[in-house]
Protein backbone atom coordinates (compact mmCIF):
# COMPACT_ATOMS: atom_id res chain seq x y z
CA UNK A 1 0.00 0.00 0.00
CA UNK A 2 2.85 3.12 0.67
CA UNK A 3 4.89 1.53 -1.40
CA UNK A 4 2.19 2.43 -4.14
CA UNK A 5 1.29 5.65 -2.93
CA UNK A 6 4.78 6.64 -3.77
CA UNK A 7 4.02 7.15 -6.92
CA UNK A 8 0.59 8.57 -6.51
CA UNK A 9 1.19 12.26 -7.20
CA UNK A 10 3.20 11.27 -10.49
CA UNK A 11 -0.36 9.64 -11.75
CA UNK A 12 1.44 6.87 -13.54
CA UNK A 13 -0.79 4.10 -11.06
CA UNK A 14 -3.91 2.95 -12.32
CA UNK A 15 -6.97 3.71 -10.48
CA UNK A 16 -8.16 0.19 -10.20
CA UNK A 17 -4.82 -0.76 -8.61
CA UNK A 18 -4.86 2.73 -5.96
CA UNK A 19 -8.44 1.19 -4.99
CA UNK A 20 -7.07 -2.06 -4.83
CA UNK A 21 -3.87 -1.07 -2.66
CA UNK A 22 -6.06 0.74 -0.22
CA UNK A 23 -6.98 -2.12 1.08
CA UNK A 24 -3.92 -2.75 2.83
CA UNK A 25 -5.05 -0.26 5.52
CA UNK A 26 -7.17 -2.73 6.63
CA UNK A 27 -4.25 -4.97 7.72
CA UNK A 28 -4.35 -1.85 10.45
CA UNK A 29 -7.51 -3.67 12.25
CA UNK A 30 -6.32 -6.96 11.76
CA UNK A 31 -3.22 -5.84 14.04
CA UNK A 32 -5.28 -4.64 16.31
CA UNK A 33 -7.23 -7.85 16.83
CA UNK A 34 -3.87 -9.71 16.90
CA UNK A 35 -2.53 -7.40 20.03
CA UNK A 36 -5.88 -8.08 22.48
CA UNK A 37 -5.32 -11.29 21.40
CA UNK A 38 -1.85 -11.89 22.00
CA UNK A 39 -2.08 -10.20 24.94
CA UNK A 40 -4.81 -11.23 26.30
CA UNK A 41 -3.90 -14.56 26.32
CA UNK A 42 -0.05 -13.98 27.78
CA UNK A 43 -2.39 -12.44 30.78
CA UNK A 44 -4.51 -15.56 31.25
CA UNK A 45 -1.10 -17.47 31.51
CA UNK A 46 0.23 -14.74 34.00
CA UNK A 47 -1.67 -11.97 35.31
CA UNK A 48 0.25 -9.26 36.23
CA UNK A 49 -0.80 -5.63 36.72
CA UNK A 50 -1.10 -2.14 35.20
CA UNK A 51 2.36 -0.80 36.56
CA UNK A 52 4.26 -4.31 35.30
CA UNK A 53 2.25 -4.39 32.10
CA UNK A 54 3.02 -0.86 30.91
CA UNK A 55 6.96 -0.83 31.65
CA UNK A 56 7.25 -4.30 29.64
CA UNK A 57 4.98 -2.73 27.03
CA UNK A 58 6.00 0.69 26.96
CA UNK A 59 9.92 -0.38 26.73
CA UNK A 60 9.47 -2.67 24.06
CA UNK A 61 7.59 -0.06 21.70
CA UNK A 62 8.89 3.03 22.71
CA UNK A 63 12.49 2.29 23.07
CA UNK A 64 13.03 1.20 19.34
CA UNK A 65 10.31 3.84 18.14
CA UNK A 66 12.78 6.58 19.73
CA UNK A 67 15.65 5.41 18.23
CA UNK A 68 14.20 5.59 15.14
CA UNK A 69 12.49 8.98 15.18
CA UNK A 70 15.64 10.20 16.68
CA UNK A 71 18.40 8.85 13.37
CA UNK A 72 15.48 10.23 11.48
CA UNK A 73 15.47 13.59 12.73
CA UNK A 74 19.03 13.49 11.79
CA UNK A 75 18.24 12.76 8.24
CA UNK A 76 16.85 16.37 6.03
CA UNK A 77 13.19 16.50 6.71
CA UNK A 78 12.43 18.64 3.53
CA UNK A 79 9.08 21.28 3.79
CA UNK A 80 9.54 22.11 7.43
CA UNK A 81 11.68 25.12 9.17
CA UNK A 82 14.53 24.33 12.11
CA UNK A 83 12.19 25.47 15.15
CA UNK A 84 9.52 23.41 13.61
CA UNK A 85 11.28 20.45 13.12
CA UNK A 86 12.51 21.03 16.45
CA UNK A 87 8.69 20.44 17.82
CA UNK A 88 8.39 17.65 15.37
CA UNK A 89 11.15 15.67 17.47
CA UNK A 90 9.31 16.61 20.42
CA UNK A 91 6.17 15.49 20.14
CA UNK A 92 7.22 11.83 19.17
CA UNK A 93 9.59 12.31 21.95
CA UNK A 94 7.04 13.07 24.76
CA UNK A 95 4.36 11.34 23.05
CA UNK A 96 1.93 14.54 22.98
CA UNK A 97 2.02 14.13 18.59
CA UNK A 98 -1.11 11.96 19.49
CA UNK A 99 -3.06 15.70 20.33
CA UNK A 100 -1.69 17.72 17.25
CA UNK A 101 -2.61 17.16 14.14
CA UNK A 102 0.52 18.59 11.76
CA UNK A 103 2.69 16.09 14.05
CA UNK A 104 0.48 12.98 14.21
CA UNK A 105 2.30 11.65 10.98
CA UNK A 106 5.15 13.98 11.05
CA UNK A 107 8.48 11.22 10.32
CA UNK A 108 6.06 8.76 8.55
CA UNK A 109 2.31 8.12 7.73
CA UNK A 110 2.23 4.76 9.71
CA UNK A 111 3.38 6.40 12.99
CA UNK A 112 -0.06 7.17 13.84
CA UNK A 113 -0.70 3.69 14.92
CA UNK A 114 2.09 4.13 17.77
CA UNK A 115 -0.11 6.86 19.39
CA UNK A 116 -3.48 4.18 19.04
CA UNK A 117 -1.62 0.66 20.15
CA UNK A 118 -0.57 2.37 23.39
CA UNK A 119 -3.40 4.11 24.05
CA UNK A 120 -5.35 0.98 24.05
CA UNK A 121 -2.13 -0.81 26.11
CA UNK A 122 -3.89 2.08 28.56
CA UNK A 123 -7.16 0.28 28.48
CA UNK A 124 -6.13 -3.10 28.32
CA UNK A 125 -5.29 -4.01 32.42
CA UNK A 126 -8.52 -1.69 32.70
CA UNK A 127 -10.58 -3.82 30.42
CA UNK A 128 -9.08 -7.39 32.21
CA UNK A 129 -10.64 -6.26 35.44
CA UNK A 130 -13.99 -5.71 33.56
CA UNK A 131 -13.67 -9.01 32.13
CA UNK A 132 -13.05 -10.51 35.55
CA UNK A 133 -16.76 -8.84 37.31
CA UNK A 134 -18.61 -9.61 34.15
CA UNK A 135 -19.04 -11.60 31.18
CA UNK A 136 -17.01 -11.42 27.70
CA UNK A 137 -20.03 -10.92 26.11
CA UNK A 138 -20.90 -8.18 27.90
CA UNK A 139 -17.52 -7.13 27.67
CA UNK A 140 -17.97 -7.19 23.34
CA UNK A 141 -21.10 -5.48 23.37
CA UNK A 142 -19.55 -2.50 25.51
CA UNK A 143 -16.98 -2.53 23.48
CA UNK A 144 -18.65 -2.31 20.16
CA UNK A 145 -21.32 0.28 21.59
CA UNK A 146 -18.44 2.60 22.71
CA UNK A 147 -16.76 2.27 18.65
CA UNK A 148 -20.24 1.96 16.95
CA UNK A 149 -21.21 5.80 18.95
CA UNK A 150 -18.02 6.63 17.92
CA UNK A 151 -18.09 6.36 14.22
CA UNK A 152 -21.24 7.99 14.39
CA UNK A 153 -19.91 10.60 16.65
CA UNK A 154 -16.94 11.10 14.12
CA UNK A 155 -18.90 10.94 11.07
CA UNK A 156 -21.56 13.47 11.43
CA UNK A 157 -18.99 16.09 13.55
CA UNK A 158 -16.64 15.34 10.54
CA UNK A 159 -13.86 14.74 12.83
CA UNK A 160 -13.32 11.12 10.85
CA UNK A 161 -10.68 13.32 8.55
CA UNK A 162 -8.54 14.29 11.29
CA UNK A 163 -6.10 11.68 12.07
CA UNK A 164 -6.25 12.93 16.06
CA UNK A 165 -9.58 11.66 16.27
CA UNK A 166 -10.37 9.06 13.00
CA UNK A 167 -7.15 7.18 14.56
CA UNK A 168 -8.55 7.38 18.55
CA UNK A 169 -8.11 4.15 20.29
CA UNK A 170 -11.97 4.49 20.52
CA UNK A 171 -12.30 3.79 16.63
CA UNK A 172 -10.87 0.46 17.27
CA UNK A 173 -11.78 -0.50 20.65
CA UNK A 174 -14.17 -3.37 19.28
CA UNK A 175 -11.89 -4.99 17.62
CA UNK A 176 -9.28 -5.02 20.35
CA UNK A 177 -11.82 -6.57 22.67
CA UNK A 178 -13.00 -9.39 20.24
CA UNK A 179 -9.36 -10.27 19.60
CA UNK A 180 -9.30 -11.00 23.82
CA UNK A 181 -12.45 -12.92 23.56
CA UNK A 182 -10.58 -15.34 20.65
CA UNK A 183 -8.09 -16.04 23.23
CA UNK A 184 -10.00 -16.81 26.06
CA UNK A 185 -11.76 -19.64 23.79
CA UNK A 186 -8.22 -20.56 22.56
CA UNK A 187 -7.57 -20.57 26.09
CA UNK A 188 -10.26 -22.99 27.29
CA UNK A 189 -10.31 -25.33 24.34
CA UNK A 190 -6.46 -25.47 23.49
CA UNK A 191 -7.13 -25.28 19.87
CA UNK A 192 -10.05 -23.42 17.67
CA UNK A 193 -10.81 -24.95 13.87
CA UNK A 194 -12.32 -22.91 11.24
CA UNK A 195 -13.25 -24.82 8.07
CA UNK A 196 -11.43 -23.71 4.77
CA UNK A 197 -14.79 -23.36 3.27
CA UNK A 198 -16.15 -20.60 5.47
CA UNK A 199 -12.92 -18.91 5.62
CA UNK A 200 -13.44 -18.75 1.87
CA UNK A 201 -17.41 -17.51 2.30
CA UNK A 202 -15.90 -15.08 4.98
CA UNK A 203 -13.07 -13.55 2.00
CA UNK A 204 -15.20 -13.43 -0.71
CA UNK A 205 -18.15 -11.34 1.59
CA UNK A 206 -16.04 -9.45 4.03
CA UNK A 207 -13.84 -7.94 1.18
CA UNK A 208 -16.96 -7.82 -1.15
CA UNK A 209 -18.87 -6.08 1.76
CA UNK A 210 -16.26 -3.49 2.38
CA UNK A 211 -15.69 -2.17 -1.37
CA UNK A 212 -19.54 -2.08 -1.55
CA UNK A 213 -20.04 0.00 1.68
CA UNK A 214 -16.39 2.41 0.81
CA UNK A 215 -17.93 2.92 -2.65
CA UNK A 216 -21.58 3.83 -0.93
CA UNK A 217 -20.06 6.54 0.88
CA UNK A 218 -21.50 8.18 3.58
CA UNK A 219 -22.40 6.42 7.28
CA UNK A 220 -22.46 3.13 6.08
CA UNK A 221 -18.84 3.11 5.27
CA UNK A 222 -18.05 4.21 8.54
CA UNK A 223 -19.08 1.15 9.49
CA UNK A 224 -16.90 -0.99 6.72
CA UNK A 225 -14.03 -2.01 9.47
CA UNK A 226 -16.13 -4.98 10.00
CA UNK A 227 -16.72 -6.69 7.41
CA UNK A 228 -12.86 -5.62 5.98
CA UNK A 229 -11.42 -7.09 9.74
CA UNK A 230 -13.57 -10.13 8.93
CA UNK A 231 -12.55 -10.73 4.93
CA UNK A 232 -8.38 -9.66 5.52
CA UNK A 233 -8.24 -11.93 8.15
CA UNK A 234 -10.09 -14.72 6.33
CA UNK A 235 -7.84 -14.26 3.54
CA UNK A 236 -4.56 -14.03 5.17
CA UNK A 237 -5.29 -17.19 7.38
CA UNK A 238 -6.16 -19.12 4.06
CA UNK A 239 -2.39 -17.59 2.52
CA UNK A 240 -0.77 -18.53 5.80
CA UNK A 241 -2.05 -22.05 5.43
CA UNK A 242 -1.68 -22.43 1.65
CA UNK A 243 2.05 -21.39 1.40
CA UNK A 244 3.39 -24.32 3.97
CA UNK A 245 6.61 -24.46 2.05
CA UNK A 246 7.06 -20.81 0.71
CA UNK A 247 5.00 -18.51 2.21
CA UNK A 248 4.83 -19.63 6.09
CA UNK A 249 8.92 -19.52 6.20
CA UNK A 250 8.84 -16.11 4.56
CA UNK A 251 5.91 -14.74 7.65
CA UNK A 252 8.20 -16.31 10.41
CA UNK A 253 11.29 -14.77 9.15
CA UNK A 254 10.08 -11.49 8.75
CA UNK A 255 8.21 -11.69 12.23
CA UNK A 256 11.79 -11.70 13.95
CA UNK A 257 11.96 -8.12 12.57
CA UNK A 258 8.64 -7.03 11.41
CA UNK A 259 8.16 -3.77 13.94
CA UNK A 260 11.54 -2.07 12.94
CA UNK A 261 10.13 -2.46 9.86
CA UNK A 262 6.93 -1.05 10.43
CA UNK A 263 8.98 1.72 11.79
CA UNK A 264 11.73 2.15 9.05
CA UNK A 265 9.66 1.03 5.54
CA UNK A 266 8.15 4.53 4.74
CA UNK A 267 10.98 6.39 4.90
CA UNK A 268 13.43 3.81 3.31
CA UNK A 269 10.72 3.70 0.28
CA UNK A 270 10.85 7.29 0.08
CA UNK A 271 14.45 7.96 -0.05
CA UNK A 272 15.50 4.97 -2.75
CA UNK A 273 12.83 6.75 -4.87
CA UNK A 274 14.20 10.20 -4.30
CA UNK A 275 17.50 8.98 -5.15
CA UNK A 276 16.21 6.77 -7.94
CA UNK A 277 14.25 9.41 -9.36
CA UNK A 278 17.52 11.57 -10.19
CA UNK A 279 19.87 8.90 -11.09
CA UNK A 280 16.27 8.28 -14.18
CA UNK A 281 15.43 11.06 -14.47
CA UNK A 282 14.32 11.36 -17.98
CA UNK A 283 13.52 7.66 -18.05
CA UNK A 284 9.54 6.81 -16.33
CA UNK A 285 8.30 4.46 -18.50
CA UNK A 286 6.20 1.21 -16.73
CA UNK A 287 9.26 -0.88 -16.67
CA UNK A 288 12.04 0.96 -15.08
CA UNK A 289 9.22 1.98 -12.24
CA UNK A 290 8.45 -1.36 -11.90
CA UNK A 291 12.30 -2.04 -10.95
CA UNK A 292 12.13 1.22 -9.25
CA UNK A 293 9.51 -0.67 -6.81
CA UNK A 294 11.15 -3.85 -6.53
CA UNK A 295 14.28 -1.91 -5.42
CA UNK A 296 13.14 0.00 -3.09
CA UNK A 297 10.78 -2.80 -1.25
CA UNK A 298 14.26 -4.45 -1.12
CA UNK A 299 16.19 -1.63 0.55
CA UNK A 300 13.23 -1.37 2.90
CA UNK A 301 13.45 -5.05 4.21
CA UNK A 302 16.98 -4.59 3.90
CA UNK A 303 17.01 -1.25 5.97
CA UNK A 304 14.63 -2.73 8.62
CA UNK A 305 16.60 -5.78 9.42
CA UNK A 306 20.10 -3.72 10.08
CA UNK A 307 17.71 -1.70 12.10
CA UNK A 308 16.96 -4.42 14.20
CA UNK A 309 20.65 -5.78 14.63
CA UNK A 310 20.94 -1.73 16.36
CA UNK A 311 17.95 -2.24 17.86
CA UNK A 312 18.82 -5.55 19.61
CA UNK A 313 22.00 -4.16 20.75
CA UNK A 314 21.21 -1.49 21.84
CA UNK A 315 18.39 -2.89 24.24
CA UNK A 316 20.67 -5.56 25.84
CA UNK A 317 21.60 -2.51 28.10
CA UNK A 318 17.60 -2.55 29.04
CA UNK A 319 15.94 -4.86 31.20
CA UNK A 320 13.98 -6.01 28.80
CA UNK A 321 13.57 -9.99 28.17
CA UNK A 322 12.90 -11.06 24.71
CA UNK A 323 13.04 -9.28 21.62
CA UNK A 324 11.05 -5.64 21.17
CA UNK A 325 8.16 -7.41 18.86
CA UNK A 326 5.07 -5.71 20.09
CA UNK A 327 3.41 -8.83 20.88
CA UNK A 328 5.48 -11.19 21.72
CA UNK A 329 4.26 -13.82 24.53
Amino acid sequence: MHLIQVYWNDGDIPMWLRFASSLGGTGGHVFIFCSGFGLYLSYLHRPIGFGEFMKKRFLRVYIPYLIFVLIRAVLPHYGTSNTDHFKMLLSHVFLYKMFFEKYMCSYGLQLWFISTILQLYLLFIPLCRLREKTSMSTVLLAGFSVSAVWWVVMFFTGLENYRIWGSFCLQYLWEFVLGMAVAEILFHRNSVHIPIQLMLVATVCGLGLQALMAKQGGLIAAWNDVPGLIGYMALILLIYMGGKRVIRPVFVWVDTFSYEWFLTHVASIMWAYYYLDRFFTNDHSTKTELCWALVEMVCSIAVAFLFSRLVRLLMKRLPVSGPPGVEKR
